[in-house]
């Protein structure tokens, strides 16, 4: 079994290995939209598949929320469940899933399509793995699956694309708020899974688990991507 490492160095060994499986921000998918490089049907076709995962997305975070055994965490979990659904903390004041069908009809899909979209098997994988992640494994695991390997590649990844759809394929402001919102809320949750990891993965066992959960997350992330690619 592998040594158990302390708190400092097992975030660092967590950190290193998100920057090393970046999905957003390193997949070729992201640097070809964020070049402009798709079409305007390739794009929908993203839009579709990533809309499908947006919108089972807060029932991760509510899941966790309600398998959380700590008192501030939880707290933290339902502020998050609340601006997930309702937007009212961020001052968008919609739903997150509505921000994104907004950038779906800005790029040409009815509300129709995204809402009836059909998953790829990728995106019904990554879809499992949210379900599996927050209801089946630890608390703990959760918290690497959903704030560290999801969240925690937002920051710094949203804004930048934000701009760069704006730019590339003549988007409004308004309809890659999507983004930009997720900017700025996303650093704040996976600061909260930072501080759940460090806090209590504090046996080699425990380690070993978040490192697995993790990982998963990382590939599935990755995976999903591919998967749209392979469909582009």
């Amino acid at each position: 079994m592998s040594e158990v490492l302390a708190p400092e160095a097992f975030i660092r060994d967590l950190v290193a290995r998100i920057e090393a499986r970046r999905t957003f921000g390193g997949h070729p998918l992201w640097l070809e939209l964020a070049d402009g490089k798709l079409s305007r049907e390739q794009l929908k076709l993203f839009a579709v598949q990533f809309f499908l995962q947006v919108r089972e997305f807060p029932r991760a975070v509510s899941a966790m929320h309600a398998n959380c055994p700590f008192p501030k965490e939880r707290m933290e979990l339902a502020e998050s469940v609340y601006e997930e659904e309702t937007g009212r903390i961020s001052g968008c004041n919609q739903p997150h899933p509505e921000l994104f069908i907004r950038f779906g009809e800005a790029v040409g899909l009815s509300r129709a399509e995204m809402v009836e979209g059909r998953p790829l098997p990728a995106t019904g994988a990554l879809i499992d793995w949210f379900e599996l992640s927050t209801k089946q494994r630890s608390f703990i695991e959760a918290a690497a699956a959903i704030n560290l390997a999801a969240e925690g590649q937002v920051p710094g990844a949203f804004g930048p694309m934000a701009r760069r759809l704006q730019e590339n394929y003549g988007l409004s402001r308004e309809a890659v708020e999507f983004w930009d919102i997720h900017e700025m809320a996303d650093a704040e949750h996976s600061d909260v899974g930072d501080n759940i990891v460090v806090r209590h993965a504090t046996d080699a066992a425990t380690q070993a688990r978040v490192r697995d959960a993790l990982q998963h997350s990382l590939d599935a992330w990755w995976q999903f991507f591919d998967g749209i690619q392979a469909a582009i």
